[in-house]
């Protein structure tokens, strides 16, 4: 599996107007227009063109002729490339971008911090919570909500439709582990949450899961833009 760390806030290359103009679609550009703050509207901009950029190099396309389409669920495909698997998810001025040619993948990032009744929300999903989830840090949380969008992102079924269908452990170590996806059938999941180094940029925190088909295998984590480029990477 590849995956990209994304810095949208990196000021890599400036981008004018006849960058989206290219290399976005109308429907792209007319869901930006619909966001009511200038700066929602600018990273979803941003992250969808270097969404498209990073396809585009592995796919040996141009960005703006890299079909994307969407589920009913929701779900991103390649519609001219079936073989390979895709998801990305945004955290503020972050995104991770993964792209296997395997199985189902889904893919979340979600920046450290403090979430109010954090045990609480996890508890209403999970009643079975360890002792060691009074009183853990924030890291505990999110290694079990960024697992959690992740596995319901590689089924297309999302929260609304796929909560209910993962089943999560919570090992003594702490954390949290995929224990199943229902309703699925097929090869078996398999999954990795990790804490990711954040770009130099920036002093965040990172959390990220992934979830895909049979073996996870390794995954080649890359930086957008490459550390020292003053270019695309």
């Amino acid at each position: 599996m590849e995956a990209w760390l994304a810095d949208l806030a990196a000021d890599a290359e400036p981008l004018s107007p006849a960058h989206y103009e290219v290399d976005l679609t109308e429907e792209e550009r007319r869901r930006a227009a619909g966001y009511l703050n200038g700066e929602d509207a600018r990273l979803f901009l941003r992250s969808r063109l270097v969404v498209r950029r990073l396809l585009a190099a592995r796919l040996g396309e141009a960005p703006g002729a890299v079909r994307l389409a969407r589920t009913r669920g929701g779900k991103p495909y390649l519609p001219d490339h079936p073989e390979l698997k895709v998801s990305w998810s945004r955290s503020e001025d972050l995104l991770l971008l993964g792209i296997s040619d395997r199985g189902a993948l889904g893919v979340d990032l979600e920046r450290i911090r403090l979430i109010p009744s954090a045990t609480q929300v996890l508890a209403s999903l999970y009643p079975a919570l360890p002792p060691q989830a009074d009183g853990a840090g924030p890291e505990f949380f999110f290694s079990a909500w960024t697992l959690l969008e992740a596995a319901v992102k590689a089924t297309g079924r999302g929260l609304a439709q796929g909560v209910g269908d993962v089943t999560l452990s919570f090992p003594a170590r702490g954390g949290a582990a995929l224990l199943g996806i229902a309703r699925t059938g097929g090869e078996p999941w398999a999954a990795s949450t990790a804490l990711l180094e954040a770009p130099a940029t920036t002093d965040a925190r990172l959390m990220a899961s992934f979830v895909t088909r049979g073996q996870l295998g390794r995954i080649w984590l890359r930086r957008w833009p490459p550390e020292g480029s003053a270019g695309d990477g």
